[in-house]
């Protein structure tokens, strides 16, 4: 449980969400609003970082996307 905890930053919004699907490392920012059918599959030995602030509403995520602080 510790693990999957340390990947939100902050509870999504998922008031609007009618189906999730998530597969991979994924890794949620504070502030993240997810809305309808929402899917996010990271490729094998990728990550996906969904940035603060972020909206998704049908919405497929793919592939790998870091958000590198600097």
């Amino acid at each position: 449980v510790k693990d999957y905890l340390a990947r939100f930053q902050g509870i999504p919004d998922l008031l609007e969400l009618d189906h999730l699907t998530v597969s991979g490392d994924v890794w949620f920012g504070k502030d993240v609003t997810l809305k309808g059918t929402v899917i996010i599959i990271a490729n094998h030995g990728d990550r996906i970082d969904i940035p603060p602030g972020t909206l998704l509403e049908n919405k497929i995520v793919s592939g790998n996307l870091r958000i590198l602080d600097h």
